[in-house]
């Protein structure tokens, strides 16, 4: 089995994994859902700056130098 096939397999059983961790109690599940907010937020919020950086990057600058 290739390292490709394995962290594939591993994604479509990730859910499941995590179903089951979630189920054994109220603590558990409250600690997975502040354990992905944690992750996603930061995540989502350098995404949105990566993609600002990188249209800013490729439009171009609207300054004009003005002389007297």
């Amino acid at each position: 089995m290739s390292a490709i096939s394995k962290l594939i397999d591993s994604i479509i059983d990730m859910p499941g994994e995590f179903a089951d961790v979630a189920a054994q109690g109220p603590a558990e599940g409250l600690l997975l859902a502040f354990g992905a907010l944690f992750v996603v937020v930061p995540s989502l919020a350098l995404g949105y700056l990566a993609l600002g950086a990188g249209i800013d990057l490729l439009t171009p600058s609207k300054i004009e130098i003005q002389h007297p």
